[in-house]
This record gives structure tokens, sequence and C-alpha cells, in this order.
């Protein structure tokens, strides 16, 4: 199986292509995002959290690879599990949440992205 696709997610966030960046996400993704409380179920309600995501001033992801596990979840699903790090600029001091996620990927449809959730790591 091709377990790339958490890379690409990962050079879509840093490469700032809102659209881009979405498409990964099928049309009945469900995201629990890291800096939101609701459960996001909508296109709409994922590009929304992307764009203000991506507007804060030099915001991106760091993903810790040493900490990644994909396992199979069938023969067109796979599961993604890590650890990585927000990152963005507020009043002039670079910001830096980590975060553990859990991705569900499918290679049968054009958004692969069937389920992500993301939470901060308690400090």
């Amino acid at each position: 199986m091709n377990y790339n696709l958490l890379e690409n997610w990962v050079n879509e966030i840093n490469g700032g292509d809102l659209n881009r960046l979405t498409s990964l996400y099928s049309q009945g993704a469900i995201l629990f995002a890291t800096f939101d409380e609701q459960p996001l179920d909508t296109p709409d309600l994922i590009y929304g959290y992307f764009k203000s995501f991506l507007s804060r001033e030099g915001a991106g992801v760091e993903l810790d690879p040493s900490t990644v596990t994909n396992s199979e979840l069938g023969e067109k699903c796979y599961s993604s599990t890590g650890l990585y790090t927000f990152f963005f600029m507020e009043n002039g001091h670079l910001i830096r949440q980590k975060a553990r996620f859990t991705f569900i990927f499918t290679h049968e449809q054009s958004g692969v992205i069937l389920h992500h959730h993301s939470s901060l790591i308690p400090s």
C-alpha cells in the first residue's frame, strides 16, 4: 500500500494551497480539528477551518516521522497515527503547538481522507 498520503497532506499545509489541501478530504469526511471544538463534517466547515489556520502568519506543520504508524484497515483503507507540531506567528512570537493525530485514508475516492482527528498534547 502507498503510505505517502500523510506526506501529501503535510506538503499541502506547508505549501499554503487551501484548495489543494481541502481537496484531499472526501465529501463525507469528518475532521476533529486541533483548534476547533466542534466536529467539522462538511466541505465548507473544513475549508473554513483551514482558511482560518492558514491565514496566520507563518502557519505550517512539522511531522515527527519517528512516531508515525500506518495500519491497514482493509484492502483499500489504512490509518496513520503519530505526532506533529503546528506553528505560526502570533504577536511577533513563534507559537508551536504539539498535537497527536489519526487519519483514515482510502485509495478509492478523489478525496482520500475519510476521517482526521487531531488534538493538542496536554502539557
